[in-house]
């Protein structure tokens, strides 16, 4: 009887052996030590960015207010902006404001021969002067118009009068300034607040576009 206990109990301790031999191992990182839930999470996606990092903001956009032909009157707006705690900066622009349709003489000889030209010209009770700067130097011009036809009709009865004369069309720009709000700020300018600042600046108007960089404009004092 008791060779029967101890050979049933050595059977049992064999079988829980053998038993644990063919339970699946645990994963683990190669040195034995289980992989941890914060470990997993730690490893980068397939995107290449880090689980909860967020993506890259999208450009800044800015909204401006003007156009204004001084910059005092900018500065007023911005004051008044300023004490309703919203941030904005005074930025000059260039703006196409028209077109000049010139008309001028092209000059051969040089300086010597234009000056000679242009007295010939002035005989003959012709408005005319040399012109010494821009794209156009060294011409003699013979008027300047606002319209084009105007341009073209006064050519063709200085060309039966047997000159030379070609029209040429130049951009007409002015330094104008607008008012540039952005950052969170810009949320606060809303048709609302729009309609309030244009009871004090009728001609006002607005559009979003790109912020003027650091580089590429400064405040007007």
């Amino acid at each position: 009887m008791k060779y029967l206990f101890l050979s049933l109990l050595l059977l049992n301790i064999l079988y829980a052996l053998w038993q644990f031999q063919v339970r699946a191992p645990v994963p683990s990182d190669g040195v034995g030590t289980p992989l941890l839930e914060s470990q997993l999470s730690s490893v980068p996606s397939a995107s290449g960015h880090a689980p909860g990092m967020p993506d890259e903001p999208l450009a800044s956009l800015c909204v401006t207010l003007g156009r204004f032909s001084s910059a005092g009157e900018a500065e007023q707006l911005r004051q008044r902006l300023l004490v309703l705690d919203i941030a904005a900066e005074v930025r000059a622009r260039e703006v196409v404001v028209g077109t000049d349709y010139w008309l001028a003489m092209p000059v051969t000889g040089g300086e010597q021969q234009a000056v000679m030209q242009l007295s010939a010209l002035q005989e003959r009770g012709l408005d005319s002067f040399l012109i010494t700067r821009g794209e156009m130097a060294g011409q003699i011009s013979l008027g300047v118009f606002s319209r084009e036809d105007n341009a073209q009709l006064r050519r063709e009865q200085l060309q039966e009068q047997g000159l030379e004369v070609h029209v040429h069309a130049l951009s007409k720009t002015e330094q104008q300034f607008v008012v540039e709000v952005g950052g969170q700020a810009r949320r606060l300018v809303d048709q609302a607040m729009l309609s309030r600042l244009r009871s004090d600046f009728p001609s006002l108007q607005h559009q979003y576009q790109p912020c003027t960089g650091v580089a590429n404009g400064s405040r007007i004092p």
